[in-house]
């Protein structure tokens, strides 16, 4: 009798072993959202160089190079009633070292609630990062955009399902350099990265480029961002062919 209550505990003893042998532990970073972006304090800032695309005569790329800086300027409460942040961006000549040529040209508002990092801008609210911070989680970081918000702009189809681009987190405390620059323990946040005949070889075909990636350093905030948004169209008989939309790289240069 005893010998066989033995059995039964050893039999039960490795079944356990087993099973918890079989687990594995779900890790990640446990950093808040906030802890990537802009330092939410009043006085913080970031400054950038921002290359923008544009095209000539409808066809020709072209770029257009000015520095930025996004400087948190009050504390608000956002139109939902929760705490928020007030950041103005202000521009100036590419090459320029003059304090005084800053100019102000757009406003944001930052809140973070939820376990999200919510930002808006032109009247379009991005849920730009989202906890936690995990190798391949993603969400549905433009759910609150309305249905092609940059259509009426640029007159392209590329963001008709934009609703359901799955932002999704990739290279998840890595150190990068940008400018000269290291920064440690960043994440970088893909939002979208689809494209047909790109580069255009089929020049009688359709053409699009969707591209829209993001990196935040910890404790620093945004640190690189590039957005391709292009349609092409070809030649017909009622028009000539045509390329409309837009792009941007906006890379940190300093931050205090």
């Amino acid at each position: 009798m005893k010998r066989t209550a033995f059995l039964y505990s050893v039999v039960i003893v490795l079944l356990v072993c087993a099973a918890s042998c079989g687990k594995t532990t779900d890790t990640y970073n446990t950093a808040s959202a906030i802890a990537y972006f802009t330092p939410l304090q009043v006085g913080k800032y970031i400054t950038y160089r921002l290359d923008t695309l544009k095209f000539v005569n409808n066809t020709q790329d072209t770029f257009v190079s000015s520095q930025i800086k996004d400087v948190v300027e009050e504390s608000i409460t956002d139109n939902k009633g929760r705490p928020a942040w007030r950041i103005v961006r202000y521009g100036r000549p590419v090459n320029s070292t003059d304090e005084a040529a800053w100019s102000p040209v757009n406003t944001f508002t930052a809140t973070y609630a939820d376990h999200t990092l919510e930002l808006v801008e032109d009247n379009l609210r991005f849920v730009k990062l989202h906890e936690p911070f995990r190798e391949g989680y993603s969400w549905l970081g433009n759910s609150y955009l309305p249905y092609t918000p940059f259509a009426p702009q640029y007159g392209f189809s590329n963001d008709e399902d934009i609703q359901k681009w799955n932002y999704t987190f990739q290279d998840v405390n890595t150190s990068i350099s940008i400018n000269g620059k290291t920064y440690d323990s960043t994440v970088t946040v893909v939002q979208i990265a689809d494209s047909s005949n790109v580069p255009i070889v089929y020049p009688q075909g359709i053409a699009y480029n969707n591209y829209w990636v993001e990196k935040y350093a910890k404790n620093i905030g945004l640190v690189y961002k590039q957005i391709i948004m292009w349609e092409y169209q070809p030649e017909t008989t009622s028009q000539p062919k045509y390329k409309t939309g837009f792009g941007v790289l906006q890379t940190i240069l300093d931050h205090n």
